[in-house]
């Protein structure tokens, strides 16, 4: 099945995946790089902050080994950076359930926990391109609001092996005592459905809608979080594809309000074997407002939708008059209720 965003651009690469040490960056608003060392016996997991502008080396931060247990890996990263000086990171364990908080002012970090981190047993099992296996990955997909009145954003987020999303106002998470004492201000939103894990996830602070990836289904998806409801009926697939979207594995916006998507086939590598000649990494691209154009996250106005319908219709209408009747007047009578249903059929589909 092939669901594809108007304008949806693609950039293919066909090399082969290396083994290495998994970094994750993520570009802040005042254009440093902020990366995230993954836990490896070489290198202990660490924030690496570059600014963009010179290249120069900002600060690293290595984690606290209180803070990093055995089985810790730290697959995604989320930056709050509305006020430079008081950036916050938050970075998910996807081993040992919890969330690591850095505090750009006070260069400190802190470890939250709660059980909407950890991974739902019934979750576990995926399938991507016929093969078949278990992951009980925690906390992975982090996507962060624009902030509200008072700087405060709220972070969505899903454990891997999850169909549910939750949500939590950074006002909790700044401070490990508030977030401790605070387990209700942590919210179930509601659930994908069935087989719909998702791993990464990003909020286009613009628009307000959260994309995030379904891995089990090669698709890209999307939730406009001004909608209340967190329903299967509230959210849209903006792109599925059995052949290019396979394994969906990093999801940005850009300051341009573009939109990217990486696959790259990770179960094939790991579970089979990459075939070289086929392309196996693409890079997706396409304007917000033309991924989401047509879709359940579609921000366009309801009366710019029905005047762009009736005027439609309109045009429709005195098209036929002028092949029924060329001499007619363009004035016509108010139209049937089955030319009505067959603008709308032409309207939805275009």
């Amino acid at each position: 099945m092939d669901i594809a965003a108007p304008g949806l651009q693609v950039a293919t690469a066909s090399a082969s995946s290396t083994t290495g040490d998994q970094q994750i960056a993520a570009l802040t608003k005042q254009q440093p790089l902020a990366t995230l060392e993954s836990n490896t016996t070489k290198y202990p997991p660490s924030l690496i902050i570059y600014d963009l502008k010179t290249d120069n080396l900002l600060r690293k931060y290595v984690f606290p080994e209180d803070q990093v247990k055995e089985d810790s890996g730290f697959a995604n990263i989320a930056v709050e950076d509305t006020d430079c000086d008081k950036t916050y990171a938050y970075a998910g364990d996807l081993g040992k359930p919890a969330m690591v908080v850095y505090s750009w002012e006070k260069n400190d970090s802190w470890r939250i926990t709660h059980h909407y981190f950890n991974p739902d047993p019934l979750a576990c099992d995926f399938s991507v391109k016929g093969h078949n296996f278990s992951w009980t990955d925690a906390i992975f997909g982090l996507g962060l609001s624009a902030p509200n009145a008072d700087n405060f954003s709220t972070l969505y987020f899903h454990p891997m092996a999850s169909y549910n999303e939750f949500s939590v106002s950074t006002e909790y998470l700044r401070n490990q005592t508030v977030a401790d004492d605070n387990f209700d201000a942590f919210k179930l939103l509601g659930s994908r459905g069935p087989n719909a894990q998702s791993s990464v996830s990003f909020v286009d602070r613009k628009t307000g809608v959260l994309f995030y990836s379904l891995v089990n289904l090669n698709a890209v998806a999307c939730w406009r979080t001004s909608n209340n409801k967190y329903l299967m009926k509230n959210q849209g697939r903006i792109y599925m594809n059995e052949e290019t979207m396979v394994y969906p594995t990093d999801i940005k916006v850009d300051y341009e309000d573009n939109l990217w998507i990486l696959s790259n086939r990770l179960p094939i590598w790991m579970y089979g074997k990459l075939d070289l000649n086929e392309v196996n990494f693409r890079v997706f691209s396409a304007p917000v407002v033309h991924a989401i154009s047509h879709t359940a996250c579609d921000i366009t106005p309801r009366s710019d939708i029905l005047e762009k319908f009736v005027n439609k219709a309109k045009n429709i209408t005195k098209d036929i008059v002028a092949k029924v009747k060329p001499n007619s007047s363009t004035t016509t009578k108010p139209i049937t209720v089955l030319l009505t249903l067959s603008c709308l059929v032409r309207f939805l589909a275009t």
